[in-house]
């Protein structure tokens, strides 16, 4: 009879001590698909006896009604019981449901196990809590009416309260979402494939966004029976999507007040600057992948007989970056027609950025050149230093100082060099030289080398030469360049 059982079955017959109580069973027989949790199955499972190789079944329910089952000859059945054994140290946990009938003096047992049930409805119940849907039957015939509990959740409501069927469902609907229902059903009665839209649905006291996808299960004859629903909460899902198309579009709205503010601040100077016996180029290279800056640069005269030249970098990007960079260009100018020098200015900068703009961090190069005596002065706060190009050989002039905005209370010393006809002097922003990988020197030496190379061609105009060959080797970041000719001949100041 077992042989041809489609369950798993076997039949024990008891194990009795001396005095005839029963100290376990022993199977004799077991259908050919009978398998237990050590994978054992058919033929194997004979000769095993329970208590012994399921130890901890002795004492608990299962012990109980295997003697019950044997003592009364009433059948029994244990639904859902649970049991844990270790393997190789880790534990695996099994549900069956076992059925247990006396039969020819033993005890016939078969059991369902209910492991993969159980893991296909929690895969399910977190597949519908991870994704915040429901899915929902109703029968248009019977009038039957099935939600899962994610459904429930979905729409605040008490299971023990039941569901909603199809008409109540509208008196929860938006009102201006009414038509929508509509049209789905219309929809749906006239198209033999799901149908998707969207409603927003009272929950408590506010409304929520719900997608749902409906289909109607029809009979032979064509006339509907039930409508199958999955309805998702979209609410939080869209509220994010709308705050990152808002953050979007502020993005753009501020990278193109940025742009703006950068032209304004930073013209597009196509021809050479003449100032006080200087000839003066400017560019301004924005970012390739990243938001502009705060790169600048200046070069203006002060009077007949002294020019201003500055080159400074303001940390971060975008139009707060370029706000800081903006107030900083314009103080430092307004600072240099005070007639202060440039240590003075950058002092002054400091005080001011530590007052008024405690987040912003920057980097200067100040330059004041006089051209009756060509005596350039200068200093640096934390910027990389400039480049005097003279005879072709390049030298570079460094005075080093603190960063811009990190101590209240910072003094700066100047330096000074007196130039001589036909200098070159280049001053850079940081995005001339860095790169991911490459330290500050190896790029100074780079830059050094492209500009030698540059003028052993003997330029007609090397300050177009020079100017041309400088590249930014960093395109994630803005770069500003300035190189100043020194004039061969000394204006006459009045």
């Amino acid at each position: 009879m077992l042989d041809g059982s489609p369950t798993d079955t076997v039949w024990m017959v008891p194990v009795r001590g001396r005095a005839g109580e029963i100290l376990d069973f022993e199977a004799r027989a077991a259908s050919s698909c009978a398998r237990d949790i050590r994978g054992r199955a058919g033929r194997q499972l004979i000769g095993t006896r329970p208590f012994s190789a399921y130890p901890s079944i002795v004492a608990g329910p299962l012990h109980g009604l295997y003697l019950r089952v044997m003592e009364t000859g009433e059948p029994g059945e244990i639904v859902r019981y649970p049991y844990t054994e270790a393997s190789e140290g880790v534990p695996r946990h099994s549900v069956y449901t076992v059925k247990v009938a006396r039969v020819f003096g033993g005890l016939l047992v078969s059991w369902i196990r209910n492991d993969e049930d159980d893991r296909l409805a929690m895969r399910l119940a977190q597949t519908e809590r991870l994704g915040n849907l429901g899915w929902g039957r109703w029968n248009l015939v019977t009038g039957d009416i099935e939600w899962s509990e994610q459904l429930y959740r979905i729409h605040g409501r008490d299971p023990a309260d039941g569901p909603i069927d199809l008409e109540r469902y509208r008196e929860i609907a938006h009102p201006d979402d009414l038509t929508v229902i509509d049209r789905a059903v219309e929809a749906m009665n006239t198209v033999e494939t799901p149908y998707e839209y969207e409603i927003r649905v009272r929950v408590g006291d506010d409304y929520r966004l719900l997608r749902n996808v409906a289909e109607i299960s029809r009979d032979g004859t064509g006339r509907p029976i039930e409508v199958h629903g999955l309805i998702q909460d979209i609410t939080d899902w869209r509220r994010t999507a709308d705050q990152l198309a808002a953050a979007e579009q502020r993005l753009v709205e501020e990278s193109r007040l940025t742009a703006e503010l950068q032209h304004i601040v930073l013209p597009v100077q196509e021809e050479f600057l003449t100032l006080p016996g200087l000839r003066v180029a400017v560019r301004y290279d924005a970012a390739a992948t990243a938001p502009l800056g705060g790169d600048w640069y200046q070069a203006i005269g002060l009077n007949d007989d002294e020019a201003l030249l500055a080159v400074g970098d303001v940390a971060g990007s975008g139009l707060a970056a370029a706000s800081a960079m903006a107030k900083l260009r314009h103080a430092i100018t307004g600072l240099a027609f005070a007639d202060q020098t440039p240590e003075q200015i950058l002092v002054t900068l400091n005080r001011l950025l530590r007052r008024m703009r405690p987040d912003v961090l920057a980097t200067a190069l100040v330059a004041r050149f006089r051209a009756q005596d060509r005596r350039l002065t200068f200093t640096h706060a934390g910027h990389p230093p400039m480049l005097l190009v003279r005879d072709g050989v390049v030298h570079r002039l460094l005075q080093p100082g603190v960063l811009l905005g990190v101590f209240d209370d910072v003094d700066y010393v100047g330096a000074s060099v007196q130039l001589e006809p036909n200098d070159l002097l280049v001053m850079f922003t940081d995005g001339l030289i860095e790169r991911p990988g490459r330290d500050l020197f190896e790029g100074l030496d780079i830059l050094s080398a492209t500009i030698t190379a540059v003028l052993r061609t003997a330029p007609a105009d090397q300050l177009a030469a020079v100017t041309n060959a400088l590249a930014p080797s960093n395109t994630s970041d803005d770069t500003c360049i300035l190189v100043a000719h020194l004039s061969s001949i000394v204006p006459e100041v009045s």
